[in-house]
């Protein structure tokens, strides 16, 4: 694909429509989290809520493109729903510019991809140079990723690429379910749902 620049206007666009969301000041430690949520699971709130400790201020982008068993409004007002009794957590749109078919595409094959190396730089940049200052994001959360390579390569960039921009990257153990069954996962909980149509 394409590559996305700071002089791209929808980028432009996207990114003045976030300061009317701007929370505290410049010094604040403001956090986001990047979530799918297809659908949003007891997983989830366990990292927003673990991640809404940690920063002043918590910006969850549900991730827009609608390449998912749940439509992204769905998504939406779940993520809304399920997080608004936590204060100082937003919840927002990711726009055409995180995780997007335009930054990258590689994620929503990712079922194809088992083996694939993937190239999330444009992605991390955009997300770092433009679109975290905005609202001041010092640090990036995301769950530990012990089934999905693709999601686990998304990290690894994570873990080099935010740095160069004087953001953090911290990952998230997942929450193991009480019965000790493993993760909590969104791909066992769409199983559930697909099995009972």
């Amino acid at each position: 694909g394409e590559k996305i620049y700071g002089d791209n206007p929808e980028l432009i666009k996207f990114i003045d429509s976030l300061k009317a969301y701007k929370k505290g000041n410049d010094g604040s430690i403001n956090g986001s989290i990047v979530m799918n949520c297809n659908p949003f699971t007891l997983g989830h709130r366990y990292l927003i809520e673990y991640a809404a400790s940690q920063v002043e201020n918590l910006y969850i982008f549900v991730v827009e493109e609608d390449r998912s068993y749940f439509t992204f409004e769905d998504r939406l007002n779940l993520v809304r729903k399920g997080t608004a009794d936590l204060q100082n957590v937003t919840v927002l749109p990711s726009g055409n510019f995180i995780i997007s078919a335009a930054t990258f595409p590689g994620y929503f094959y990712k079922d194809n991809l088992k083996e694939a190396k993937i190239d999330c730089s444009n992605d991390l940049t955009v997300f770092a140079q433009y679109i975290a200052p905005a609202l001041n994001i010092k640090i990036r959360f995301a769950g530990e990723e012990p089934l999905d390579p693709v999601t686990n390569q998304y990290n690894d960039g994570m873990r080099e690429i935010l740095p160069q921009y004087g953001m953090e990257f911290r990952a998230i153990p997942r929450k193991k379910d009480d019965e000790g069954v493993g993760v909590i996962s969104a791909s066992r909980v769409r199983k559930y749902y697909e099995t009972d149509q």
